[in-house]
């Protein structure tokens, strides 16, 4: 396009005709690397698409045989976004444009300066050595530069191709490193389990800097590099995440202490659950959250026995969740038994949150129903201020009464600067910030598990909402 622009015109400027024979010297540079480049890349995906296979293969004992990467999924590879939204072809064009401005602009400034335009010269050798190292750099068993980090989301992409080859519903866990040194956003997603073919919702730290950093709840299909595939971006570091195959969770539900139909028929009893439905869940693990969310009901009544259905469920992320059921104003609990399989597990994984600030100091995974409950108590607020069932669900859904639930917590406190506000609320958790139904959830963790010692806040959104049920 430059050069056409050039060729279709009377009058040129001679530094027009500069800055295109240094595009021109980078472009046939290029165009001399790239068989060799691509051929290094294909031998390294092949081994991560292999690699996959074999991780599934050993899983269900089979004897087959790892398949070679195929032209039509290596080409289809590289025209994917990778870590900062271009493809490979993309980024090599973004990194040329930059590197011949770099260059173009010193010979501009060594004319102006009447210095000889000799390509040994340091200061044209300074940028060219640097311009190289960013491309890529080795010093000893540390690799860096664009091609590494490239090559970082092509071979996840590869292996996670390698293992839908074999299991086309399969799922990917995410594994950081975990060392003091990861980003938030990386241990956030730590442990995490993905499709890689079908919707994937999860909680995640985003944010382009690290100061703006905040959980959010991401919703993309399969896998995207950069989200939920290393390397994880937004903000830019260097990342040292993996993935790893998931064994599907009934293969794993054999080896834990779970329910049979009489002991679900128990729960159902002791606890004034209509239906119980929770295979493949720890006993104790399950008791111990139940026997905690008595403490709720002391307070707030309205909501005891109002539990319709308990369900376990098998999810790629999340603990527990509850939903109306606006046929007859009770609710359904849902537990995950990717955490709750084993007390080992759902201990696990809740310190590692409550490490990363998601959830109230102080709690346990025992306390995760009375976060649930959180949002029982607020639909019965909703429930006693509408009789359509369309406004009920709209309010329930855009977070309506729960805000005037915090604002009027906030209004008690004579906080109005919103500053302080959205400190408190990051107080209780990171999570708690997510939108203000979490904001209630989180206030109730803290509040039972703490009492007396709990934030002010949680403490006031507890006493607000007492008095409106």
């Amino acid at each position: 396009m430059l050069a056409k622009n050039i060729y279709g015109r009377t009058r040129v400027k001679n530094s027009e005709i500069l800055e295109l024979l240094i595009y021109g010297a980078y472009i046939e540079e290029q165009s001399k690397l790239d068989k060799y480049e691509k051929q290094i890349m294909r031998e390294d995906m092949n081994y991560y698409y292999q690699s996959g296979q074999k991780e599934v293969l050993n899983t269900k004992k089979s004897t087959k045989k790892a398949s070679v990467i195929l032209d039509a999924i290596f080409l289809a590879l590289l025209d994917m976004q990778l870590y900062n939204g271009f493809t490979y072809s993309q980024n090599i064009q973004a990194t040329m444009q930059y590197n011949v401005q770099q260059l173009y602009k010193q010979v501009l400034i060594n004319i102006q300066q009447q210095k000889e335009l000799e390509i040994e010269n340091n200061e044209f050798q300074r940028i060219l050595n640097q311009q190289q190292n960013t491309k890529l750099y080795i010093n000893g068993d540390k690799i860096s530069g664009a091609t590494d980090a490239m090559l970082i989301g092509l071979n996840n992409l590869a292996k996670a191709e390698g293992i839908k080859e074999i299991d086309n519903n399969a799922q990917v866990k995410f594994i950081a490193v975990i060392d003091g040194k990861e980003t938030d956003m990386c241990h956030s997603l730590d442990r995490q389990v993905f499709y890689i073919d079908k919707e994937n919702v999860f909680d995640r730290y985003y944010g382009e800097t690290k100061r703006n950093l905040r959980i959010q709840r991401i919703k993309c299909k399969g896998l995207v590099v950069g989200l939920n595939l290393p390397p994880i971006s937004h903000h830019f570091h260097w990342c040292r995440s993996t993935i790893t195959y998931q064994i599907p969770v009934q293969q794993v539900d054999k080896k834990f202490n779970i329910f049979s139909s009489t002991e679900e028929k128990d729960i159902e009893n002791k606890y004034s659950i209509n239906k119980a439905r929770i295979k493949g869940i720890d006993k104790a693990v399950l008791e111990n959250i139940l026997e905690n969310m008595q403490r709720v009901y002391k307070d707030f009544p309205q909501i005891k026995g109002k539990i319709k259905k308990l369900q376990s469920i098998e999810h790629p992320n999340g603990g527990m969740n509850i939903e109306p059921d606006l046929k007859d104003n009770k609710y359904i609990m849902q537990i995950n038994k990717k955490f709750f399989s084993n007390e080992k597990t759902a201990k696990k994984q809740y310190n590692k949150d409550l490490k990363a600030g998601f959830h109230p100091k102080g709690t346990t995974y025992k306390d995760m129903g009375i976060h649930e409950l959180g949002h029982s108590v607020t639909f019965e607020i909703i429930k006693n201020k509408y009789k359509n069932r369309n406004d009920m669900t709209n309010d329930w859904n855009k977070n309506i009464t729960a805000k005037k639930i915090v604002e009027k917590a906030f209004s008690n406190l004579k906080i109005s600067d919103k500053l302080t506000q959205d400190m408190l609320r990051n107080n209780i958790s990171n999570y708690a910030t997510l939108n203000y139904e979490e904001t209630i959830g989180e206030a109730f963790a803290d509040y039972y598990a703490n009492k007396n010692n709990a934030k002010i806040l949680s403490r006031e959104i507890v006493k607000v909402m007492k008095g409106m049920v």
